[in-house]
């Protein structure tokens, strides 16, 4: 009966090819457990509607909860004649206790509200899971930014140095951005954490089910109301995918700048050696191949989102088999974003930043261009078109930076541009030389003087506490259930 067991209205097995191409029951272990969840949910609400008496439900959860077991044992043994999980775990449970109840388990319910269920169910614990990996990973960059907020660091608009900065700020970056990602799985959890249990096929089901009793006992905030919506549509995967392929475009960036500041031409950070390889041939290299990967990686959970709107695009309303392939891509997504966090919380607990190198490079450049040119308007009244000109053509007629700092030569092109003399004091000579008066006088919210990097700093954890207050309440209510769920599962089971 193995692999006809929801063929009766069918007169030939499937063809072996045809099975090949069909099945999707190695994949299907990824959702094993969730889909064990799922039918024990169901068949709990069947019990409390009447539809199963106290032996049955006592025989089919003693089923079910022995198939759990073997999974997290690893001893599970799967029958390749089968398409998918579901009908392998509805045969197991038939096997064991006989069609009269085992055959009812399924009474209300079609794979396609089964599949959605199982769906949401694993992707609301990935994202948890992942939300804890971030989590982690904010703390090690609170950790760097609160140690770096006076490492002077150029600024590159167009890879050019453009402004001082502190290494801090930078830092400061990527944590405002993963922060925004952390608020992103928080309204995608949101959204995915529904019921479509209870939708059946497409049009809902004769049976005298309760759908907000599933709901409960799935912990989730509340149903996908309309059936059509529960079984057909697919946004909410999509949406998933789109939320990590904006964490990977952000560790791919990331990882750019981790590669080009690692280079010998930057010198800017070491990358510890745990986390580099070397040259088959050329003894004197160390090359950044995780931090490679990580852009390797991250192209392919955006590839993941295009390959899912391939295959959502093309199908009308209604469930299709096209979205069995949805599954590989969350997963691949998944393991990749779980992989890279990993890579980078540990890249960034032993990173070694070279200060002294970031300093040099500021020295030997002329990126107080624009801090000249604004102490020019404010202590002079010069226009900034003007102060702009006049820097320019210092700068150009400047050999060395120490040059664009000579005070008769500003006055001298200040003279050229304006065709007025005027005397510059030799203090703002030596602001310009003081690299934390220069950044002092940063005024603006969020710039990188040290008063506004330690604010936004405390600012940042206050953000990170507040969404990680939010992560909690899911955790504590997924656990709670869990708790009610399985004490629900022993008293049914105990029951005489």
């Amino acid at each position: 009966m193995g692999k006809n067991l929801y063929r009766s209205g069918l007169g030939s097995p499937l063809n072996d090819n045809a099975l090949e191409l069909l099945s999707s029951l190695k994949e299907d272990l990824w959702i094993i457990e969730e889909d064990i969840i799922g039918t024990q949910v169901h068949d709990i609400m069947l019990f409390e509607q009447n539809i199963l008496n106290k032996n049955e439900i006592k025989q089919i959860l003693i089923a079910l909860e022995n198939i759990k077991k073997k999974i997290q044992n690893n001893q599970i043994k799967l029958d390749g004649s089968f398409e998918d999980i579901h009908p392998f775990i509805e045969k197991s449970v038939i096997d064991k206790i006989g069609i009269e109840i085992g055959g009812k388990i399924h009474t209300g319910r079609s794979r396609n509200d089964q599949i959605s269920v199982d769906l949401r169910l694993k992707i609301r614990k990935e994202l948890n899971n992942i939300s804890e990996e971030l989590f982690v990973l904010v703390e090690i960059f609170l950790s760097n930014s609160k140690n770096n907020a006076d490492s002077y660091l150029p600024l590159y608009t167009h890879l050019q140095r453009g402004q001082l900065g502190v290494f801090s700020h930078y830092i400061n970056n990527y944590i405002a951005q993963i922060l925004r990602s952390l608020e992103r799985i928080e309204e995608i959890y949101n959204r995915v954490n529904k019921n479509p249990l209870g939708a059946c096929a497409i049009g809902g089901t004769s049976i005298n089910i309760n759908r907000i009793r599933t709901t409960e006992l799935l912990g989730f905030d509340e149903m996908v109301y309309n059936s059509i919506d529960a079984t057909s549509s697919r946004d909410y995967i999509y949406e998933v995918l789109m939320g990590l392929s904006l964490l990977a475009i952000q560790f791919s960036r990331i990882a750019e700048d981790l590669i080009i500041w690692s280079t010998k031409e930057f010198n800017f950070i070491e990358i510890a050696d745990e986390y580099c390889s070397v040259s088959s041939v050329m003894p004197q290299k160390k090359n950044p191949d995780t931090v490679e990967l990580i852009r390797s990686r991250s192209s392919k959970v955006v590839s993941n989102l295009f390959g899912a709107a391939m295959i959502i695009k093309a199908t009308p309303t209604g469930y299709f088999r096209d979205f069995q392939d949805l599954k590989q891509l969350l997963k691949n997504s998944f393991n990749n974003i779980i992989s890279i966090i990993k890579i980078f919380k540990g890249i960034f607990s032993t990173i070694k930043i070279n200060k002294e190198k970031m300093r040099s490079t500021i020295n030997e450049s002329f990126i107080l261009a624009l801090d000249l040119a604004e102490l020019l308007v404010q202590e002079y009244n010069i226009p900034f078109r003007q102060s702009h000109q006049i820097v320019a053509l210092l700068v150009k007629d400047s050999e060395k930076p120490e040059d664009m700092l000579n005070k008769e030569r500003i006055e001298k092109f200040i003279l050229n541009v304006q065709n007025k003399e005027m005397t510059i004091s030799e203090d703002i000579i030596q602001t310009l030389k003081n690299l934390d008066l220069c950044l002092e006088k940063r005024i603006s919210q969020g710039s990188p003087s040290k008063k506004e990097v330690i604010s936004y700093i405390d600012e940042l954890k206050k953000k990170k506490e507040s969404m990680y207050n939010l992560y909690l309440k899911r955790i504590e209510k997924i656990e709670k259930v869990t708790t009610i769920r399985e004490e629900k599962i022993r008293e049914l089971i105990e029951e005489v």
